[in-house]
């Protein structure tokens, strides 16, 4: 899989490591603003004299968002420096980072929001966020899918019917006004922990029927092989049945399948927190961070917070590379 998974899989892996070290690879904390600083353009380390440095910028026009550099200030860049203190993945402390600039110096590899935050910082955190809980809620909806298409498909019967008939209920409802309404009946000003487990919830509670029903179809052909039939005539369960001859002569389509679901999920998380149905701010996720440029002044002023949408637009295109590259029908064959 790894080998066959090649340039895609190979950024995907980059994207996910670089998100769960973002503590340490962000020169700032998601939620550290400047104010004084609002919209300022990306500030690049540069060479000046013998070392790695950045300009010290001021704000020149506060209407129209014009900075200019001061002249002859510079602030050098540290690296593997102590800086502001976090919290890793929410439990371990640190204050560790891989590049650090001390006031008044401002480092700023994607320039900077309303309120002075880091956009390179906050993508970091954003992407993690929606990798995460993009993960749970398919890994959660891959158990709630295999289980029902499972034991639909292998048990038949008004069992059957009725998994179907639920399944083709939540199939007829789009997606996203379907998890606009479940988000809706949790009150608001939830906090953070509460919110993403309610979306993961709610993004599993939509996803799980179209693979039931791909499942479903799957069990029903390979029930009937002899091996199978075999198993049976001998006595064994139907759960060591499912765990040794049914699921790994389907694991090669739920991996695919997984890969192509995955982009799916986080469309979805990303469209809530567009909306305000999801993370709250200051928490980043990548669809919070976009929302901020849906203004025409906000867009003018710093068209780089549209890198979030382009981020979400290129993990779903590499996810599908990913899932048409694993894709390979002459490795679907019979386990017995």
């Amino acid at each position: 899989m790894f080998r066959k998974g090649g340039i895609p899989l190979l950024v995907l892996c980059l994207f996910f490591v670089s998100s769960v070290l973002a503590e340490f690879l962000a020169p700032y904390r998601y939620d550290s603003v400047r104010f004084d600083l609002s919209y300022m353009p990306a500030v690049w380390p540069a060479r000046h004299a013998g070392e790695w440095a950045v300009p010290v910028i001021k704000l020149k026009d506060p209407v129209l968002h014009r900075f200019e550099t001061v002249p002859g200030q510079w602030v050098p860049v540290r690296f593997l420096c102590r800086g502001e203190s976090y919290r890793w993945m929410g439990a371990i402390r640190g204050t560790r980072h891989l590049f650090c600039v001390d006031k008044p110096g401002r480092v700023a590899l994607l320039g900077l929001d309303l309120f002075g935050r880091d956009l390179f910082s906050r993508l970091l955190y954003g992407i993690r966020f929606s990798f995460l809980l993009s993960i749970s809620a398919v890994s959660l909806s891959f158990v709630i899918g295999i289980m029902a298409g499972l034991f639909a498909g292998t048990t038949g019967g008004w069992a059957d019917q009725l998994i179907m008939r639920l399944g083709e209920v939540f199939m007829a409802i789009p997606s996203l006004y379907l998890l606009m309404g479940v988000r809706a009946i949790f009150p608001p000003g939830l906090s953070a922990t509460e919110v993403t487990l309610i979306m993961t919830g709610a993004l599993a509670f939509v996803g799980w029927a179209g693979l039931a029903r791909v499942v479903r179809g799957l069990a029903m052909s390979l029930r009937e092989e002899d091996f199978v039939l075999a198993a049976r005539s001998i006595g064994m369960s139907p759960l060591r049945i499912w765990l040794r001859h049914i699921l790994p002569n389907m694991s090669y389509y739920l991996i695919v399948a997984l890969t192509l679901s995955i982009p799916g999920f986080i469309v979805g998380e990303s469209g809530l927190s567009f909306l305000g149905l999801g993370v709250p701010e200051p928490h980043p996720s990548l669809g919070n961070i976009l929302a901020e440029s849906q203004s025409l002044p906000a867009m003018q002023a710093a068209p780089w917070l549209l890198l979030s949408g382009m981020t979400i637009v290129g993990v779903v295109i590499v996810f599908n590379l990913l899932g048409d590259r694993l894709r390979d029908p002459d490795r679907m064959r019979r386990i017995p």
